[in-house]
């Protein structure tokens, strides 16, 4: 793989994770659930295991950082082959990442407030911060 097509399948990575989010943020509910459920202990649940989805990356985020160490002694002729298993690991971990945010959509729908799902929506930001390439990386192309 050149460079550009690295690039191009890093930034789709992104997009495709951050489009998760905005949707989290702005999709619009069929009903008023705030209306049906008060005080919900359902998104309460949701939140709470929002947060505990944070401690599920651990162990993709364990991988990534194995990976970026490999790039650091590899030789060139197994670069195509490591792009693509960072490429795999990466993709795992920003499914992982993900993981409160899907609880802030189920906690909205139930009825959790926005504070909750902003905080859960900031959490999957901040795993998804943690898997970004970097720049040391681009130079090894």
């Amino acid at each position: 793989m050149d460079s550009r097509s690295l690039r191009l399948h890093s930034a789709l990575q992104w997009w495709l994770a951050l489009l998760v989010l905005v949707v989290v943020l702005k999709a619009p509910l069929p009903f008023a659930p705030l209306e049906l459920l008060q005080h919900s202990v359902a998104g309460l649940v949701f939140f709470i295991a929002g947060l505990l989805s944070v401690f599920f990356s651990r162990a993709p985020f364990n991988t990534f950082k194995t990976i970026l160490v490999e790039f650091s002694v590899a030789v060139p002729q197994r670069l195509p082959k490591l792009w693509a298993t960072y490429f795999q690991v990466r993709r795992r971990a920003l499914l992982m990442a993900l993981l409160p945010a899907a609880a802030a959509l189920v906690g909205r729908v139930l009825g959790l407030e926005q504070t909750p799902v902003l905080l859960l929506c900031m959490t999957s930001l901040l795993l998804l911060w943690l898997y970004r390439t970097p720049v040391q990386l681009w130079a090894k192309l």
